[in-house]
């Protein structure tokens, strides 16, 4: 095995999910000279290319999308579209370990291929791999003159940057080449490692920063403590763990601490599993609140719907970043008072691009007021999801197999090998296994999990509890660039994440080949 001291690239992606295929796509057909980019990609899991943890087929098998292909990612949409392509994802769906009887059944349209009822249909989130792939297979097939890519199997623990940016890795770590076979993609290990290398740009392409971990006393051993839901195979993860207790115990209780998309995410196939062992499963959800997100249902009549506070409105008045939230509030009193809910009203003012352009007459200063403050104001208000979740919880709610405990929990025990969730309240509940939904963790606290976090609080020194502070590029400085929910203004117009991560991204690879392509390489 050979150890490599220094490697010196161009280009360095983190993550090879959503923003890294993208990135490498655009570059790739954007890139013009004659000399190939050397690009990097370092990946903690080869398993989850493509996709990364949010649309893997292996990370993400029972999830859904939690908006309609009507707000997706136009380039999707049109990809599945396309006969030969749902239909082969129609014959995958009929596999049984993939649990989709239920959708088959509500969405028969799909496989009929009826393509004037696919605007408010709501796909697996592992369809998106599919898509991902064949254009990975494209980056390779047209733009391998152009673009060398090594694959680094690790992961990032932190980035120096000074004149150039070093990319130091947790430990050394494998490089692998990327190789294709009929329709699949292999990874052909080599014989060198690495720990750190130089590069001239870097791309981070992760997800949402996981949970902040509980408090504990001592070291939590027991595996049924989940902190991170979405990086231990979600759904499919918690799914394996309860059959297993279930070998050995009459009752399963799941403690949820959390309830927003990771507690509805795990609805529908906990509700199947209760209905097939017999009520043997208990869950119990502590949360501050007991507002969850709500069902992304359209009236009958909500295209007869007309935004009268807009059309009254004269957008040379929005000056200040709260009249945006303002304006939110008073268009769904408005719409209500018509008969039209919450979800009819969000939809129109979407679909008609309102925030972005009342957002664009804002000024400098008031869109980061905006992107700081009054985003989340009006994302907490506008938080829907694929109706299955929720029914599936409120049915499970009616059986009484579903209990809210409102309260915040403060400290987690483990005594004898069971786990013990400790809430402000004094309250203490014995749990079998216990997953931490409660949301990404706070940027301002101290993150010993993701170190590279704290490398890049002192790059930037621009940073809130929500995220970093980047330009209209998503440059952070020197070079780095963070086109995804860890930038603050990553999405100021609400769009569904894969749109505003797919837009980001190409804004972000086409900056990087205009710099290379003035360049004398």
């Amino acid at each position: 095995m050979l150890y490599h001291q220094l490697m010196l690239t161009n280009i360095t992606i983190i993550g090879f999910g959503v923003i890294g295929t993208e990135i490498l796509s655009v570059l790739g057909s954007r890139y013009k000279q004659n000399k190939k980019l050397n690009i990097i990609i370092v990946e903690k899991n080869l398993k989850n290319i493509p996709g990364g943890e949010a649309y893997s087929e292996h990370q993400s098998r029972f999830g859904f999308f939690n908006n309609p292909l009507r707000i997706s990612n136009p380039e999707f949409v049109k990809w599945l579209k396309k006969k030969e392509n749902s239909k082969k994802l129609c014959k995958l769906s009929t596999d049984k370990k993939y649990n989709l009887k239920d959708w088959l059944k509500i969405n028969t349209f799909f496989c009929e291929h009826k393509l004037n009822k696919f605007d408010e249909l709501y796909v697996p989130r592992f369809f998106y791999s599919f898509f991902l792939k064949e254009k990975i297979f494209n980056i390779f097939k047209k733009h391998k003159k152009k673009i060398k890519i090594t694959i680094i199997k690790g992961e990032l623990d932190s980035i120096k940057s000074k004149n150039a940016n070093f990319c130091n890795l947790k430990k050394y770590s494998s490089k692998y080449l990327l190789s294709f076979k009929k329709d699949k993609i292999f990874f052909k290990k080599t014989n060198f490692k690495t720990k750190f290398f130089k590069t001239e740009n870097v791309v981070i392409g992760t997800g949402i920063i996981p949970p902040e971990k509980i408090y504990s006393k001592n070291k939590i051993t027991n595996k049924n403590y989940i902190n991170d839901f979405y990086g231990s195979r979600g759904t499919y993860n918690l799914i394996h763990k309860i059959k297993t207790k279930l070998k050995i115990k009459n009752i399963v209780k799941i403690i949820f601490i959390g309830n927003k998309a990771g507690l509805l995410e795990a609805m529908p196939e906990l509700q199947k599993m209760n209905n097939k062992f017999k009520k043997r499963i208990k869950i119990i959800c502590i949360s501050p609140s007991s507002v969850s997100l709500e069902k992304a249902e359209l009236s009958k009549n909500y295209k007869k719907l007309q935004l009268k506070i807009y059309e009254n409105l004269k957008e040379k008045k929005i000056k200040k970043a709260i009249y945006l939230y303002d304006y939110v509030i008073k268009e769904f009193e408005n719409g209500k008072k018509g008969g039209f809910s919450k979800y009819d009203i969000w939809t129109t003012i979407l679909k008609k691009k309102i925030l972005n352009k009342l957002y664009k007459s804002l000024s400098y200063e008031e869109k980061n007021n905006y992107n700081e403050h009054v985003f989340t104001k009006i994302r907490n208000i506008t938080r829907y999801t694929y109706p299955a979740t929720v029914v599936a919880k409120e049915q499970l709610e009616k059986n009484k197999t579903l209990k809210f405990v409102t309260d915040r929990v403060y400290k987690l025990d483990e005594i004898n090998k069971k786990l013990i969730v400790i809430s402000k309240k004094n309250k203490r509940i014995v749990g079998d296994i216990v997953i931490n939904v409660s949301g990404p963790s706070n940027l301002l606290s101290k993150n010993n999990h993701l170190k590279y976090l704290e490398s890049l609080k002192k790059i930037s020194k621009k940073f809130t509890n929500r995220g970093f502070m980047t330009n209209s590029s998503f440059l952070l400085r020197n070079n780095i660039y963070i086109p995804g929910s860890l930038s603050i203004n990553f999405n100021p117009n609400r769009l569904t994440i894969i749109r505003a991560i797919t837009k980001n991204a190409h804004k972000v690879a086409t900056k990087i080949s205009n710099i290379y392509n003035k360049k004398r390489i």
